[in-house]
């Protein structure tokens, strides 16, 4: 009774698919797809509330201006997006853009893992979503520096100049750090700081963007034609059916005992062919039935051989020679019998 139910259950798991996994790969599909749709909804209103900003819109800088307008709200998504713009702005200011592209690559990310149907969606390493934020928003402060530094002049529209509060933060301690030194020495010393700080910001994107700035250069990532499999995420697990073909490629090959080789037989030309021996009926009897062949006497003896001796051992190693060279090839073949020419 057991084996029965053993073998029932192997046999069922062979021939239909388990309906709690196809019900995980659905679901997690699922996951995947109303994920992507809610990045890239909030990066279109975090873009329209970026662009459409007001200066005089309601939010923690600016809600008493808003009363003597009879609350009207100038950004296009409405009181959320003014909150949502100004705080951006406020603390990274322009810089504050880049999280723009950001959400479009993590929402295209999770969108090509929801239609790549052959990926295994099993567990796997998670994004590190929070590392990228977190360099991102290291990218906006150092960027933010260098523009607090170029447009030091107060004023604006924006609620904390050009840098933002983090640009503000960074331009003062390059300041403090330049007036250290001799006064001749400080606006060299501020200006190498500041291309240091906007080439630690081109690295540091270039990190949280490392392969979909590349595959924006590429025409054909944007219109991939019908069939092409879609490209993997980063950080996404490699699925099982790709990695057998690693495993098997480190397994050690089992050396194969060749069999032993019989040495070749090697034919001396200088040796006299054997004597035809003439039978009965090899000879003519239609026609010529009473013609009698004439002896061999009258053959001339040949002159005596002058070439140089047969080295017999050259000769079996340029036969092993070219057996490896079939082998190489994958030719397998045994060298039986040498004879020089001609023949």
């Amino acid at each position: 009774m057991a084996s029965r139910a053993i073998g029932g259950g192997a046999s069922r798991g062979a021939g239909t698919p388990d309906w709690r996994v196809t019900l995980r790969k659905s679901l997690v599909r699922a996951a995947e797809l109303a994920g992507s749709l809610v990045l890239f909804a909030l990066m279109g209103f975090l873009g329209l509330a970026l662009v459409s900003y007001t200066q005089t819109d309601p939010s923690a800088s600016t809600a008493a201006a808003t009363a003597a307008q009879g609350g009207a709200i100038a950004n296009w998504m409405g009181a959320p997006g003014a909150w949502a713009a100004e705080r951006m702005l406020f603390l990274f200011g322009p810089a504050s853009g880049l999280m723009l592209p950001l959400l479009y690559f993590e929402a295209r990310r999770l969108w090509v893992l929801a239609e790549d149907e052959d990926g295994e969606h099993g567990p796997g390493p998670a994004p590190r979503w929070w590392r990228l934020l977190a360099l991102l928003a290291l990218t906006m402060t150092l960027l933010g520096t260098v523009l607090a530094l170029t447009f030091d002049t107060p004023g604006g529209t924006l609620p904390a100049s050009m840098g933002g509060l983090a640009g503000l933060f960074g331009a003062k301690a390059i300041g403090a750090l330049a007036a250290l030194l001799p006064p001749a020495a400080q606006g060299w010393t501020i200006l190498g700081l500041a291309l240091a700080c906007l080439a630690a910001a081109a690295v540091l994107a270039g990190r949280v963007f490392p392969l979909e700035w590349r595959a924006l250069l590429r025409a054909s990532t944007r219109l991939r034609p019908a069939g092409e499999a879609p490209a993997r995420a980063l950080d996404a697990p490699a699925p099982l059916a790709r990695r057998k073909p690693e495993a098997a490629a480190r397994e050690v090959p089992v050396a194969v005992p060749e069999p032993a080789r019989k040495a070749p037989e090697i034919t001396d030309p200088r040796t006299p062919p054997k004597q035809a021996q003439l039978t009965a009926k090899s000879r003519q009897t239609d026609l010529f039935d009473q013609y009698e062949l004439p002896a061999l006497d009258l053959l001339a003896e040949p002159p005596p051989h002058t070439a140089p001796k047969l080295d017999k051992l050259a000769l079996e190693r340029n036969a092993r020679l070219l057996e490896n060279v079939l082998d190489d090839f994958n030719v397998k073949g045994e060298i039986t019998a040498v004879r020089t020419g001609p023949v």
